[in-house]
């Protein structure tokens, strides 16, 4: 198993049973930072903004991965975090194969391609398959998953830029820009779901975790 690097942290859960749902047309204005969460949260406006120092909210990159005879297997969850790690989003993308001796960034770059992806019925990782899962830690630490979403519904990826991560202090990898609107089931099976709703996001996939 290959050592994990963090920028921040996301517990990763199963046994969820959600269902998301496609987007549908966005309400939010134009963000003034490079990275951003914007939408509507459990019927309330969501609008986070990245700043290069740090000094709010934060991106980072963490990886559940697994080393077969050089192969890395796995997914790679784009985070973005609040102070103290709560409020959290992670978007996992899944099922990322990378064979020994491969460049890193070829992978993603081949992997991390624009248009639908389908989100993941539960937490298995099968080479040949692509998927998303979405996380949300709200600021009480209660957290959601999209786990189980319903058949032929899809999350955005609009775009992916190779960046160097120099001005966010981040490592090489990627930015990507994405929209979705899901249902978000509790982990504990406590409480209600929560929805998220026209959300747009640009999010930063490292790609030195593999």
């Amino acid at each position: 198993m290959k050592t994990i690097k963090l920028a921040v942290v996301l517990v990763l859960v199963a046994s969820l049973f959600p269902m998301c749902k496609k987007d549908s047309k966005k309400t939010t204005s134009p963000s003034n930072t490079e990275y951003y969460v914007q939408g509507t949260l459990n019927h309330q406006p969501l609008n986070w903004q990245i700043p290069a120092d740090g000094s709010s909210y934060t991106i980072g990159s963490s990886g559940a991965l697994s080393n077969n005879q050089g192969t890395i297997t796995g997914g790679i969850t784009a985070l973005v975090s609040g102070p103290g790690l709560h409020p959290q989003l992670g978007i996992e993308f899944k099922t990322i194969s990378k064979p020994m001796g491969s460049d890193a960034a070829t992978v993603l770059s081949n992997f991390l391609t624009t248009g639908s992806w389908t989100y993941a019925s539960d937490l298995n990782y099968t080479a040949g398959t692509k998927s998303v899962v979405v996380y949300y830690t709200d600021n009480t630490g209660t957290q959601y998953s999209s786990i189980g979403a319903e058949n032929g519904v899809n999350m955005t990826v609009e775009s992916v830029t190779p960046v160097s991560g120099s001005v966010y202090n981040v490592d090489p990898g990627f930015k990507v820009k994405l929209s979705f609107s899901c249902i978000l089931y509790p982990v504990n099976g406590q409480g209600g779901v929560i929805a998220a709703e026209n959300v747009e996001a640009t999010v930063f996939v490292d790609q030195t975790l593999l």
